[in-house]
């Protein structure tokens, strides 16, 4: 069980990291949509961590 939700938080997490850092850049420095895309940056490095603890916790249950 906890494969799938690793491996679906790790799915998760990098397409949130991927598409806020995008648009970090293309948006103007200061303004909402430029603060909205770091807290997205945040949130999917958030998910990330969360899944790949959940794969270690996996690997664990298995040893």
């Amino acid at each position: 069980m906890f494969l799938l939700i690793g491996r679906f938080g790790l799915a998760v997490g990098a397409l949130l990291v991927i598409g806020g850092a995008l648009t970090v850049f293309l948006n103007p420095p200061g303004s909402a949509e430029s603060v909205i895309s770091v807290v997205t940056v945040g949130i999917g490095a958030l998910v990330v961590a969360l899944g790949l603890l959940a794969l270690l916790l996996e690997r664990k249950r298995h040893e």
